[in-house]
């Protein structure tokens, strides 16, 4: 697929496209699962004092929402990834379509082309009084 700018598109590369960012963002939300695992295991290494408290409410709030935020991105990516590669199976269909009925008029005209004019060698109307 070409557009009017001249970047030239293939299945094979929308297909490709898509398992690559289908595979980084799977990748992502394990990684992101993980630190949150990890994080989560850590504690409150800031105390039970005031300071403590306040500075660990802030540091939860902040963490967990960095952390859905991060989690939201990644499974967006391989949302998008999947449809690239839907798009390219879409569009390699559609190139094969393409391709098929493209043979069929090329083959329809060449049948008429053999065949010839019509009606060549036939003897022509008499007319009727």
């Amino acid at each position: 697929m070409t557009d009017s700018h001249g970047v030239d598109v293939s299945h094979a590369d929308l297909r490709s496209t898509g398992t690559g960012l289908s595979g980084t963002g799977t990748s992502q939300v394990e990684n992101v699962r993980a630190l949150r695992a990890f994080l989560e295991g850590e504690g409150d290494p800031w105390g039970d004092d005031e300071l403590g408290s306040l500075v660990g409410a802030a540091y939860h709030a902040v963490t967990r929402h960095a952390l859905e935020v991060y989690e939201s991105l990644a499974e967006r990516q391989v949302t998008t990834g999947d449809g690239a590669a839907f798009m390219a199976a879409s569009y390699q269909v559609a190139e094969q379509r393409s391709e098929e009925e493209a043979d069929r008029i090329t083959r329809s005209l060449q049948d008429v082309n053999d065949a010839g004019p019509r009606g060549a060698g036939s003897p022509r109307p008499v007319p009727r009084d």
